[in-house]
């Protein structure tokens, strides 16, 4: 009559010991690492910018002085004179701009004489 099978087997079915279950789980194993490793780059190269390359683009700019800043800005909505402006920028520690007078006089109004070049 022949051997009785169990119900983890059928005709045809033959016997290769434990490690042939094992085997069987290598693809799922493979595609679960597969998985990992996309998440993980996916991760690794949006969580911080990547450099374009040394020397590449504008140098970054030196840090903005809060108190520099907040004279400019009182100087160009006419706060303070020009000379006033130096003075502060000296003592501040920012960029001389000398006391001389503004290369244009705005009380002369402009020469309309002259023909137009183009």
């Amino acid at each position: 009559m022949g051997q009785p099978y169990g119900p983890w087997q059928g005709p045809g079915f033959e016997h290769h010991g434990a490690w042939w279950g094992i085997l069987h789980l290598l693809p799922f194993v493979m595609l679960l690492l597969l998985i990992g490793v996309g998440i993980w780059a996916v991760i690794r190269f949006t969580s911080r910018p990547i450099p374009l390359g040394a020397g590449v683009g504008p140098a970054p700019l030196p840090p903005r002085d809060p108190a520099l800043e907040e004279l400019r800005i009182r100087y160009a909505r006419g706060e303070l004179e020009r000379e006033d402006f130096a003075q502060r920028m000296r003592d501040l520690g920012g960029t001389d701009i000398g006391d001389r007078a503004s290369p244009v006089d705005r009380s002369v109004p402009p020469d309309d004489s002259a023909p137009a070049s183009g």
